[in-house]
């Protein structure tokens, strides 16, 4: 009796730690063959978890399953990277996709219990193609002036991470190999992109419109600068002429009587050379600093 009481708490526990564990995949993944794609993963253990697998076609992922990623070895095929730990990511990276990775795959987590042991069977199915034709996308779908920034992507419904991309505007060639191209707009042209070494992903040809300056615009932009000109000079001319006010003020004063500051009486001899008169007779001359005239 006190046996069957614990097979039953036993099971109870083993399906109630089935039921709080669980695996959670990124959805459905597409990937050009030769490129790097990840598969992000989170997992809820319920016990310390000490082995965890990535297998493929294999519902349970268990046992003698060939595994793509095992933790208890260091022979892993170096094309399955793990970019999780022990504790609730589970994230796994797939380098140089080939045809092979086109199937489903599933994370499992290990403990010391059988209890602690789970798969996540809904796994993440990666679907490989050789290469689909690709669209160049744009900052500025509409006309762009001469002279503007302009940001072109190549982009494609699948990853194509880590694979060169090659760039032709007008039918040429340009150097750059990666998904991103910037340029500053010069002339109308047709731009388009496709995946290195596969003719057979090239783009539609994109339009990039490119318009003159307007010379309205231009001559509106002078008129303005030069408004801007010619306030400055009358405000610098202002303050040259209340500085040269102020100065001479100070330097000449104001008038008092009938002297003015900043002149001096000079007396002089108005007789004769042949008279003698002493004192001070003569006529009384303001003599002036030219500067306060």
């Amino acid at each position: 009796m006190f046996f069957l009481a614990n097979v039953l708490v036993s099971l109870l526990l083993t399906g109630c730690t089935y039921e709080a564990m669980e695996v959670h995949y990124s959805p459905v993944t597409c990937a050009m063959r030769g490129s790097t794609v990840t598969l992000p993963c989170s997992f809820t253990p319920v016990i310390p978890v000490v082995r965890v697998r990535w297998c493929v076609n294999h519902p349970i992922c268990q046992g003698i399953t060939p595994s793509v990623y095992e933790s208890w070895t260091i022979r892993n095929n170096w094309r399955y990277m793990y970019l999780g730990d022990m504790e609730r990511n589970c994230t796994l990276q797939i380098h140089n996709v080939q045809t092979q990775d086109n199937t489903t795959f599933r994370f499992r987590m290990e403990a010391q219990d059988n209890a602690g042991h789970f798969t996540g069977t809904t796994g993440v199915a990666v679907t490989v193609v050789d290469g689909d034709p690709m669209s160049v996308q744009s900052s500025a779908p509409g006309s762009v002036s001469e002279g503007a920034a302009v940001t072109l992507n190549c982009a494609s419904r699948c990853s194509f991470h880590q694979v060169g991309v090659r760039w032709h505007k007008d039918g040429h060639a340009l150097p750059e190999s990666g998904p991103t191209l910037r340029l500053t707009a010069g002339r109308s042209a047709n731009y388009t992109c496709s995946l290195a070494d596969r003719p057979h992903t090239t783009s539609p040809p994109f339009r990039l419109n490119v318009e003159p300056p307007r010379a309205g615009g231009h001559f509106a932009l002078t008129v303005a600068n030069s408004v801007r000109l010619l306030i400055v000079i009358i405000v610098v001319a202002v303050l040259i002429i209340f500085f040269m006010v102020k100065w001479r003020k100070r330097r000449c004063g104001t008038h008092e009587g009938d002297e003015q500051q900043g002149c001096e009486p000079v007396y002089m001899n108005t007789m004769t050379s042949g008279t003698e008169r002493g004192g001070a007779d003569g006529q009384k001359i303001m003599m002036c600093d030219p500067a306060c005239q």
